[in-house]
């Protein structure tokens, strides 16, 4: 499940909610070469390394997705998706619009979900809260402003007003999309297996 959202719109903290209410789903941990903010932690909100280090990665075909944004790079490392389909759960991005594309291709399966929030003073608000800067808002709202313009493209959208009912708003997702048919036919075909060695009397 890949979730994207503006900047501020929401995605790690939906994230976060997802992880707590349902230990089917586990999170894909990103690299950045963003500085640390405040609370977050090595390994657990991303992997912080520097550009050569990211650069290197790229190299060597060891990124799934990868984007620059805001003058940073972002990209999901192979290993840690696998890490998590091994386990049998559901790997959860939150990535940005590009690196949703990215793995849209490569695993057309991939369900893609577009955090929105109810309206551009709460975006606002939700930047300002968390201490960027003013020219950084505007050039965040600037991009979220081309984002936005390829919602359309995701399978699913998710007004991220009240957290709580966003949060099961996804999970609701995951359940429609476990039990579709096309995720279930080993078990269409067992079935039929087990009818056909069924002796009539």
């Amino acid at each position: 499940m890949v979730i994207s959202a503006p900047s501020g719109g929401g995605k790690t903290v939906v994230r976060s909610g997802l992880l707590d209410l349902d230990k089917r789903f586990a999170f894909s941990v990103t690299c950045t070469t963003r500085p640390m903010r405040p609370g977050e932690k090595e390994g657990r909100d991303y992997f912080f390394v520097t550009t050569e280090q990211f650069l290197k990665m790229r190299r060597e075909g060891k990124l799934l997705e990868w984007a620059r944004v805001h003058g940073n790079y972002y990209g999901t490392p192979v290993k840690s998706v696998m890490s998590v389909l091994e386990q049998g759960r559901i790997p959860v991005m939150t990535i940005d619009v590009k690196g949703a594309r990215s793995v849209k291709r490569i695993f057309p399966e991939a369900v893609t979900v577009f955090l929105l929030p109810p309206d551009l003073k709460t975006l606002v608000q939700r930047l300002k809260g968390r201490g960027e800067k003013p020219e950084n808002v505007a050039i965040r709202l600037e991009t979220a402003r081309s984002e936005i313009q390829v919602a359309s493209k995701f399978d699913y959208l998710v007004i991220n007003d009240k957290l709580p009912e966003a949060v099961r708003e996804v999970a609701a997702i995951a359940d429609l999309e476990t039990r579709k048919t096309r995720r279930n036919l080993d078990k269409v075909k067992a079935f039929g297996e087990q009818l056909g060695r069924r002796r009539p009397r």
